[in-house]
Parts: C-alpha cells; sequence; structure tokens
C-alpha cells in the first residue's frame, strides 16, 4: 500500500486537550506499484489539492477551516493540525483550488508554484496531477485544472462520519485506472472536456472507512 497522508485533527476544550487522527490513504497493489489486467503500473507522481475543508452536525456547519489549501502527496506522508470544540457528525472537502484562490496568482505555502501543481503557461493550479510508467508502454500523465465554465474540474466531496475514533479517507488508485484505461485517456495538460470526465472519475474514487 501506498504511504498513507496522517492528517491529524487536534481537538481542544475548556478541561481536556485530545487529537484525533483522520487519515488520507492511497489504496495500490504494492507500493508504489498497481497491478492492471496484465500491465505493471509504477507511480512516479500523484498529488492533489484539498480545499474548503468543513465539519458538520446534523446537517449545519460547525467548523470551516480557514489555511487555504492542503498539497497532499500520495506517495509520502505529511501531518496538519486543525483546532475544534464542537462533535461532528459528517465531513467536506473540495478536491481543488476554487476560483477566488485561483485569480490571485501564484500564492506560497502549499500553493507555491516550486510544488510543481501550477501552470506557469496559464494562469491557474493543477488540482490532480498523475504521471506513472508502464510495463505495457502506456505512461500517464493526467495534469486535471480548469476552474471555469465549461471546463471546470472542481470536485465537492462529502461523507457521513459514524464514529469518530478512526476515519480514513481512502483513495482506491486501482479504480481511478481502471476507469481511465476504459476511456483510453493518457495525457492531459490542460483544461478540457476530457479534463472534466477524468475529474468525476478521481472525485468517485474516495471513499470513507470509519472504525
Amino acid at each position: 500500500m501506498i504511504k498513507s497522508l496522517l492528517l491529524l485533527f487536534c481537538l481542544c476544550s475548556c478541561s481536556q486537550s485530545f487529537s484525533q487522527q483522520i487519515h488520507f490513504k492511497t489504496k495500490a497493489s504494492t507500493s508504489p506499484y498497481v497491478y492492471l489486467d496484465q500491465d505493471t503500473v509504477e507511480i512516479k507522481v500523484l498529488k492533489y489539492y484539498i480545499t474548503k475543508l468543513q465539519l458538520w452536525k446534523q446537517q449545519q456547519l460547525v467548523y470551516t477551516d480557514q489555511r487555504g489549501a492542503f498539497l497532499i502527496d500520495g506517495l509520502s506522508d505529511a501531518t496538519y493540525y486543525l483546532a475544534i470544540k464542537k462533535p461532528y457528525d459528517s465531513l467536506s472537502f473540495t478536491l481543488g483550488i476554487d476560483s477566488a484562490i485561483q485569480r490571485k496568482g501564484a500564492l506560497g505555502k502549499d500553493l507555491d508554484p516550486t510544488n510543481g501543481m501550477y501552470w506557469a503557461w496559464q494562469s491557474g493550479y493543477i488540482h490532480f496531477k498523475l504521471e506513472t510508467h508502464s510495463s505495457n508502454n502506456k505512461p500517464l500523465q493526467l495534469h486535471i485544472g480548469g476552474y471555469a465554465y465549461p471546463f471546470n474540474t472542481i470536485q465537492q466531496l462529502g461523507f457521513n462520519v459514524t464514529s469518530t475514533k478512526k476515519i480514513s479517507i481512502q483513495f482506491e488508485l486501482l479504480k481511478l485506472l481502471q476507469q481511465i484505461n476504459s476511456q483510453k485517456v493518457y495525457k492531459i495538460m490542460s483544461p478540457s472536456a476530457e479534463a472534466v470526465l477524468i475529474a468525476s472519475f478521481i472525485a468517485q474514487s474516495f471513499s470513507i472507512s470509519n472504525e
């Protein structure tokens, strides 16, 4: 399994402090390889942005993270901290960078262009990047971006939380690769109708595990 990204939520109350762990994991066959039919796919780059992470209780918003964007690297570990005092029963986040941030141009920290997620030749961020090598000589180069009609690839995801003891948001890479393979789309480098389609496949590849 590709190394999991650990998102550590630090929840505090007046009487005590305690922490809760929410894991973002990439499911694959054997790190960093995925076996697809007769093909062995080596993952070279897997990155995506999460923004507007929110927590909800009975469909009422109780918390919005104000720190901008998280750049998640599916091939390495990272830890983030959020402070909240209220209980919640669902969470949501945006997969990608919205227009308000995009129009500010290149920024710093996780939005720094040196992270390789900014199109220097076209104003805007890449929401999701996947690059692979393949034993069948079918390399993937998918740079999925676009925030304006008709090529808006931003995705909204939400999940119910039945237990806050251990939460894992799982990205099923094999499922995505199977959908990509069925469409025979192997290279996207700019906003397009194909990018919009692949973005929907990416969103469908996320799930939640409550333990």
